[in-house]
């Protein structure tokens, strides 16, 4: 095993050696400010889009809970530290700590020897296409970027889009099989479409996408496939416009047999492209096509107080549940408007957010499947009420892609332009790179 310590980079360097490695990083730094400049063009005009767009980065948060943290790689790794402009460079190939301590970097090696310390921000780089950084015990392409967040530290994985793909379309679209390889397509460029539209979307910010379902859930290297690699690969640069610019690609698990359009989902304006589609029964083999949740009248009284004293900031009591009635739907069939009528008074919920008043007593931390479904109430002898049954389809907001539906016209000989501009109105596919 390798025991080298880690080498400090200071005047131990030849000159050399170090205009090298200042060069490599300062090209790396051009690189990436020079794709993050290209990707905020605000559409995508035939005269700009072939020669101007290259390969972009994304800026990934995919933590900020710690104050400290460990981070790697299996080969070794260069630590730039930067305090207040000036730049200094070490070598690692153990692990190295690094902690935000009153607003101030600090970084140390794995034995715990101070390294360097008062710094405004820490880059890991490993040395090597081939090699990658590990964090938390995950592997990740690109490069990590640690910087303060309050008390804790920002960790910001810097890569390439086709490699950030590479980690999010596997969780978003699951194991597929080589039937399906054409859903995979569809999600990849809907993934890349929804990056491309969401650069620089936190603009206060030094990360373009969080890691979770806020914006696309990655994962890093640890959930790659070959299928889904290689379905990245088949549509590399692919995304969807609507009059040249990147179209919202919301996508969802399952639309339960129609979507609907996202001012009826959302507190939102009318987007031409964002429709409801009807897929039949294309998603009806999801587990998810048909569903069903029971609350006792308690169980469902507790949550709604439990929701409203959250929203409104006070404790809420509303008393005992006498009616439920669903006021309004949607052209897909999502509740659009509903009453909960109690001793007290009558509450009205709207729209997706009745995915949250319910919750689910299968799983309390979990939100309702989705917001199309129907209501039984099931009374006793003296009219009161002692269950509520809910009789629901689909997963998910409904909005865009149906992620099974699309999996399900795969199966039968859909491609996935077909499948896109199914479930996105009058759109366009383009290779931008």
């Amino acid at each position: 095993m390798n025991k080298r310590p880690i080498k400090i980079m200071h005047n131990q360097m030849s000159k050399r050696s170090l205009f090298k490695l200042i060069v490599k990083i300062g090209i790396g730094i051009l690189l990436m400010v020079f794709a993050f400049s290209c990707a905020r063009i605000p559409g995508l005009k035939e005269e700009v889009s072939g020669p101007v767009i290259k390969v972009p980065f994304v800026r990934v948060l995919i933590d900020d809970s710690q104050s400290k943290i460990n981070i790697g790689s299996k080969g070794s790794f260069a630590v730039e530290c930067l305090d207040d402009g000036h730049q200094n460079v070490v070598y690692a190939n153990k692990s190295v700590k690094v902690e935000n301590i009153k607003g101030n970097l600090v970084v140390k090696n794995k034995k715990g020897q101070l390294i360097n310390q008062n710094l405004d921000e820490v880059n890991i780089i490993p040395r090597g296409n081939d090699k990658h950084l590990y964090y938390n015990k995950k592997p990740y392409r690109g490069i990590v970027k640690l910087i303060p967040a309050g008390n804790n530290l920002s960790v910001i994985n810097i890569l390439y889009m086709e490699d950030y793909l590479r980690g999010v379309v596997p969780p978003e679209i699951g194991k597929r099989s080589k039937d399906e390889i054409e859903a995979v397509k569809a999600q990849a460029i809907a993934a890349r479409t929804y990056a491309m539209a969401h650069l620089k979307q936190y603009p206060d910010e030094q990360y373009d996408m969080r890691s979770s379902i806020i914006d696309q859930v990655y994962e890093g290297i640890k959930v790659e496939q070959k299928l889904t690699n290689k379905a990245i690969n088949a549509t590399a640069g692919d995304v969807i416009t609507y009059h040249d610019d990147f179209i919202n690609a919301y996508y969802h698990s399952t639309c339960g047999g129609m979507t609907d359009d996202i001012e009826d989902v959302w507190d939102r304006k009318e987007i031409p492209y964002l429709k409801a589609v009807s897929d039949s029964s294309a998603c009806s083999w999801s587990k998810y096509y048909n569903w069903e949740e029971i609350f006792t009248e308690k169980q469902l009284r507790n949550r709604i107080e439990q929701y409203l004293s959250s929203d409104r900031g006070r404790d809420m009591r509303i008393g005992k549940i006498k009616d439920i009635v669903i006021v309004e739907t949607s052209p897909g069939g999502r509740i659009a408007k509903l009453v909960i009528e109690t001793n007290n008074d009558r509450f009205f919920f709207k729209k997706d957010r009745i995915r949250w008043v319910f919750g689910r007593t299968s799983n309390p931390d979990l939100i309702l499947p989705s917001n199309r479904f129907k209501v039984n109430l099931r009374r006793n002898s003296n009219g009161k009420i002692e269950k509520i049954i809910l009789t629901g389809s689909g997963y998910g907001h409904g909005v865009g892609m149906c992620q099974c539906g699309a999996i399900g016209l795969a199966r039968v000989g859909w491609n996935c332009n077909q499948i896109l501009k199914h479930y996105y109105k009058n759109v366009e596919i383009k290779q931008i790179y």
